[in-house]
């Protein structure tokens, strides 16, 4: 069995109207892959943003009911066309039932998309003229988990994932990139990248320790889970605490077996974990969050040049052509006609090196950020760029040698968070 995506414009079919009026059944175009549709297929329903600025993304979820064929539309959805003739002419159609249909807050939104590890690189991302698009493992299972959870109240299991990543990032700064906690966490346990780092800065706000501000969004299981897991008297998380009642929720090598004890956990409550000793998590820092990095034998700071001249990115990474791939995929070279180019990279002994040199060479040109993206420079000259990094990654190194370089270094431009 297999599960689509199916696009709909609204400019063009009445999506939203049909599905306020409750119609189930009704036919589809099968333009694309039509030879591989079978009754019974699953596929998930896509509204494209269209002229109105309708939200892009998944808005609901059925199942196909017989094998495309050539037909006009004569279904309960005939009268939702913009234009009647699309209703009557001659073309490949399927036969589709819906069976869930999002609420405002669980549509599954583009933009989300756009910055998720693994849906990224969907092909309905990256050519959106399509109609049908067939959906494999891995984005299949993270389309899967999204539709289950989104919209939905947070069960104490996640709550506990976010306070987990809370206290691992403990007064440090929080990164989105792939790879890092909030990234992985939300993944791992079904829920947005966005909405998972808004989630562990609801903690932030709890927290009585930490003055910054945080998100005052938390509800009753957040409280509960930090409750459960913050020593008032001695002012601290239990960390070992945490960590044993986090493996067993969330360490199974399986989906399925992460799920079974997610349900048993929520089902019993709050008091779980009690037996392990109380351990102090580590003390506020500004400077970022220590973690252990992937391990690569070359790493390069890079720039990367837009192709019309008007920005740079400084990033570091291991393999930097794979970074140009990434960010080309987020901006649609094939709709918006800007492109990433790998104008310089510049080899370094370490990631610690790598991740300071960015960091020195950002600061260093501060005021030419952009204020949504740090790493994005306008207004220089690609060569002051790569001058300043060859000079910063000899300061780096020296710094890293004397012991003064930093394990895990947060995005500078979200330092302020």
């Amino acid at each position: 069995m297999a599960t689509w995506i199916f696009q709909c414009n609204p400019d063009i079919f009445d999506v939203d109207k049909l599905l306020n009026e409750g119609v189930s059944v009704f036919l589809f175009a099968a333009k694309q892959n039509a030879k591989r549709m079978q009754d019974g297929d699953r596929f998930y329903l896509w509204r494209s943003q269209g002229k109105g600025k309708s939200v892009a993304g998944v808005v609901a979820k059925g199942v196909l009911l017989d094998r495309p064929k050539v037909r006009e539309d004569d279904s309960a959805g005939r009268k939702y066309w913009r234009d009647p003739k699309n209703a009557t002419a001659q073309t490949s159609r399927v036969s589709v039932r819906i069976d869930e249909v999002a609420n405002k807050k669980g549509v599954l939104q583009r933009a989300w998309m756009l910055d998720d590890p693994i849906l990224s690189d969907l092909l309905i991302l990256k050519m959106a003229s399509g109609s049908n698009y067939l959906l494999e493992e891995p984005h299949l299972g993270r389309i899967d988990s999204l539709w289950e959870n989104t919209g939905v109240n947070w069960s104490r299991s996640q709550s506990l994932a976010a306070l987990h990543v809370y206290q691992y990032t403990y007064g440090g700064s929080l990164s989105l990139r792939a790879g890092q906690p909030i990234p992985e966490t939300a993944t791992l346990i079904g829920r947005t990248v966005k909405g998972f780092y808004n989630k562990v800065l609801n903690f932030r706000h709890i927290d009585p320790r930490d003055q910054r501000a945080g998100f005052s969004g938390a509800g009753e299981v957040d409280r509960e889970v930090w409750a459960e897991f913050f020593d008032p008297e001695a002012n601290e998380i239990r960390t070992e605490a945490l960590e044993g009642e986090y493996q067993r929720l969330w360490g199974g090598s399986s989906r399925e077996s992460r799920r079974q004890e997610q349900g048993k956990a929520d089902a019993a409550g709050s008091g779980a974990g009690s037996d392990y000793q109380y351990r102090p998590g580590p003390a506020p820092r500004i400077e970022g969050y220590s973690v252990i990095p992937i391990q690569h034998e070359r790493w390069f700071v890079y720039v990367l040049a837009l192709n019309n001249k008007k920005a740079l990115k400084v990033g570091y990474s291991h393999a930097p052509k794979s970074r140009l791939s990434a960010y080309n995929r987020t901006i649609m070279p094939e709709v918006t006609g800007l492109s990433w180019n790998l104008a310089f990279t510049h080899e370094v002994p370490s990631v610690k090196v790598a991740e300071l040199t960015e960091q020195k060479t950002l600061n260093q040109f501060a005021g030419k950020q952009l204020p949504s993206n740090g790493e994005i420079l306008m207004g220089v000259d690609v060569v002051e760029i790569q001058l300043a990094i060859i000079k910063n990654s000899g300061d780096a190194v020296d710094e890293v040698s004397a012991g003064r370089g930093v394990t895990e270094i947060g995005e500078p431009w979200r330092s302020f968070i």
